[in-house]
């Protein structure tokens, strides 16, 4: 175990519906709602993003966090065994599309895994960082911790930075509907030794229909 200090703060940001483009033009209606409306520092809170727009409809967010990004804070960071972060990331999705969708799913990233998070010319992959959804029932989510590794969704991800965090099939009965689920976030230094610094990086969640 190091005697300096080290800090771990991951930001993850809900980012957009995605898939290919169509040639079809739908009025597409959003809105989003926090609970709690009020918190403090390290507090867990929801943001609620729904979103009703034709099959394939890209949706961009802003990339740049603000007060309502989730903030993820690690600190006594041990080597050389797992360190879970103190709260979990609340997701919520709501889906309206015609039952031709083959699915809806939702996959978290980084943008580049080799560096996921840094300390000046110091970087941590994501195959270091690991997520599991602790919601019971949800289908295709990792139930154990598993490394941000995968390849994405289509369009949707990064190439060995990405791991799939839910798929909702769209069938009849499932053409519109809300999941909501817990993730919980890992940094796993089994066999590592991270170095002094403090750490930064931002985890990436889009959903995308298919």
């Amino acid at each position: 175990m190091s005697v300096f200090s080290r800090c771990v703060r991951l930001f993850a940001i809900c980012a957009t519906l995605g898939g290919a483009a169509r040639a079809q033009t739908v009025p597409v209606k959003a809105g989003v709602t926090v609970s709690p409306d009020s918190v403090k520092i390290g507090d867990p809170f929801h943001i609620v993003v729904g979103i009703r727009a034709p099959k394939g409809a890209v949706i961009e967010f802003p990339r740049a966090l603000d007060s309502t990004g989730a903030i993820q804070s690690l600190d006594g960071v041990i080597d050389n065994t797992p360190n879970n972060f103190p709260s979990t990331v609340g997701i919520s999705l709501t889906w309206d599309l015609t039952p031709s969708t083959g699915a809806v799913q939702v996959i978290g990233y980084f943008s580049n895994p080799a560096v996921a998070m840094t300390s000046g010319p110091v970087s941590i992959p994501s195959s270091w960082i690991r997520g599991r959804v602790l919601t019971a029932g949800v289908q295709g989510a990792p139930t154990t911790f598993t490394a941000f590794t995968q390849t994405g969704a289509g369009s949707v991800g990064s190439a060995g930075g990405s791991l799939l965090l839910f798929s909702q099939p769209i069938l009849g009965y499932s053409k519109a509907g809300t999941q909501a689920v817990d993730l919980q976030l890992q940094l796993d230094l089994t066999g590592r030794t991270l170095g002094a610094g403090s750490y930064s990086g931002t985890l990436n969640i889009r959903a995308v229909s298919q």
